[in-house]
């Protein structure tokens, strides 16, 4: 939290003094009510809890002391959509992702985990999708028709192989460049796989090249991490964990390990913060004013209830 008047904030300073003369006035033994008999000369004082007595003195005072606070104009910062953005989701269709050890199978886990990351994308973020086995597919340019993608998300078959390296470079030519070579807005890939690349390019190779573009690539290993106890499954069903964590590192995104349905969720539900969005300082002065005429119109109500007379 920033302020563009922090010295206002100074006036707090006066609160305590204020409490201070407000227990000084009230005193300890002042009746708050009275019931009123026949007899107008007869009075008998009705007790009352001390949070009741004071209640409508701290919510005026909170109200002052959120009224300082908001003519300090308080600033937050907070995530906001930005259009400019533009992620490619980059899914790995290799024959291993029929696997069943996470329910259904890794492919269909992988289908639903991806939806719901576009589902949770602001409307107005670029998304495109390239699928990646022997070879890569740009099965959906980069748009902002989240619905064309989802579509297309389900529509995913399995083919063999698995050229990670082919499909990182296939999601890097899905972004407009400059003259530079470099996108024209904030671009990253979000890649997942669950095996090891035995063809095409060598992924550390396109990772390099996305460094120098500026794309960030988050990658995500699903499945089963290699075991040295299982020599054939550690090379055909586990993913690379070293090379996909490599490829996060040197371009500045994020790896995740997804063993379980529950962790990829999670782990798409993390990067759906991060992509599509920007931090965004935003002045609040006006959320702190509301809540401070809450807060007085509040000890007002309570003040005035206990002026009753029974």
């Amino acid at each position: 939290m920033a302020f563009q008047a922090p010295q206002l904030l100074l006036l707090l300073l006066l609160l305590p003094f204020l409490v201070w003369e407000y227990r000084r006035r009230i005193g300890r033994t002042a009746s708050s009510a009275y019931v009123l008999f026949p007899n107008p000369a007869q009075f008998a004082p009705i007790p009352q809890s001390p949070w009741k007595r004071h209640l409508g003195a701290g919510l005026y005072f909170a109200a002052l002391a959120l009224g300082i606070v908001a003519l300090a104009r308080p600033q937050a910062t907070l995530l906001m959509p930005d259009n400019l953005a533009g992620v490619v989701l980059t899914i790995d269709i290799s024959l291993s992702m029929r696997a069943t050890d996470i329910d259904p199978s890794r492919l269909e886990a992988a289908k639903a985990a991806a939806q719901s990351f576009v589902k949770a994308l602001p409307p107005g973020a670029k998304v495109g999708l390239v699928s990646f086995a022997g070879y890569a597919t740009t099965e959906v340019p980069l748009t902002t028709d989240h619905q064309r993608v989802l579509e297309q998300i389900e529509n995913l078959e399995l083919a063999r192989r698995t050229a990670i390296g082919e499909g990182l470079r296939e999601s890097l030519a899905a972004f407009p460049v400059d003259a530079t070579g470099k996108p024209l807005g904030p671009s990253s890939v979000v890649l997942l796989s669950d095996g090891r690349n035995n063809w095409g390019v060598e992924p550390l190779e396109v990772a390099e090249q996305a460094k120098e573009m500026g794309v960030v690539v988050h990658t995500i290993g699903l499945g089963r991490r290699q075991s040295e106890d299982d020599f054939y499954f550690n090379n055909w069903m586990a993913f690379d964990e070293h090379t996909l964590r490599a490829i996060a590192e040197a371009t500045g995104g994020e790896y995740y390990a997804a063993e379980s349905a529950q962790a990829l969720q999670e782990a798409y539900r993390r990067l759906g913060k991060v992509v599509g969005w920007k931090p965004t300082r935003t002045e609040v002065s006006g959320a702190a004013s509301l809540l401070a005429g809450l807060m007085l119109a509040s000890s007002l109500l309570v003040s005035n209830w206990r002026r009753r007379v029974v």
